[in-house]
């Protein structure tokens, strides 16, 4: 499976949601798809699974175009943050429609993780609490088995030991029933261990693609003294900096170069802590 996107921006009168987004994912994998709010997560989701067309450039799927593609749309399952479901529907309802759509349903997995989220197939959607409606959605995720799999916020109102099941069931798929899982999250601490790849969208703009590898070699904070820090980054691109006690702090693009200087400490910076700094909105360029 190959996701192609190219050059895509997507527009709301004069507000741009995504800016010439391009990029290339291939092979089955999970990503991380994070951002701070508004920085056009659910705004490309909607784009990759044909719900919405872009203002200009194309999203492919094996070659095909999204949007307008019923035959393409079929090996992509969006699990959105809400309004998933029909509120008049049971759940066996739900299910029994979802399994007309996607070709390679699971029928069987989805009625094991019925039992494993304990929930009634007569209940109706309406009656459900937010868990059980963000339970419902994991299955559908799950037993659609389409080679793309979009989960979006996907455990609001789970407790801690749901969201975990959440967590070893993609594992467990991945493993039986390899695709490519996406998965956009504000519990990044949480589901940071899953990602094989990592996605960071910024005011629009896909700011870093990278491996879980890349990421340790390709993101550093570099601490010291004013003036050892900047002769230390050079040219390098600063994500965020600040003063604290006479010591800087400066996290920077390091491309996988060298940072040497004297009386420096180098330390690596999570995904969580990356997000807080973007949405400090003092991303700048380098000295």
């Amino acid at each position: 499976m190959k996701i192609q996107v190219n050059n895509v921006t997507k527009s709301y009168k004069d507000k741009y949601a995504l800016k010439n987004v391009t990029f290339t994912i291939e092979g089955s994998k999970i990503i991380g798809f994070l951002g701070h709010n508004g920085a056009g997560k659910t705004t490309f989701l909607n784009l990759l699974s044909g719900l919405i067309a872009t203002t200009s450039g194309t999203i492919l799927v094996n070659c095909e175009n999204v949007f307008n593609a019923p035959a393409t749309l079929r090996d992509i399952c969006f699990i959105a943050e809400s309004g998933n479901f029909q509120d008049e529907m049971t759940i066996a309802q739900t299910l029994k429609a979802n399994s007309f759509f996607y070709p390679k349903w699971d029928e069987k997995l989805a009625q094991e993780l019925l039992q494993v989220f304990a929930l009634n197939p007569k209940d109706k959607v309406r009656s459900l609490s937010k868990g059980m409606v963000s339970a419902l959605g994991i299955i559908t995720g799950f037993a659609s088995q389409a080679a793309i799999t979009i989960f979006d916020e996907p455990y609001i109102g789970l407790d801690v030991a749901a969201r975990h099941t959440f967590y070893d069931l993609l594992i467990e798929q991945q493993t039986e029933h390899p695709r490519i899982f996406i998965l956009s999250t504000h519990l990044i601490d949480e589901a940071s261990e899953l990602f094989e790849e990592i996605f960071i969208l910024h005011e629009g703009e896909v700011l870093l693609q990278k491996t879980v590898d890349e990421w340790r070699e390709h993101i550093v904070a570099v601490k010291g003294s004013a003036t050892d820090v900047t002769s230390a980054i050079g040219d390098l691109k600063v994500i965020y900096q600040h003063m604290f006690m006479q010591e800087m702090t400066a996290v920077v693009f390091a491309n996988g170069q060298s940072i040497k200087g004297h009386n420096l400490a180098l330390e690596s910076i999570s995904l969580q802590d990356m997000l807080v700094y973007l949405s400090k909105q003092k991303v700048g360029s380098g000295k």
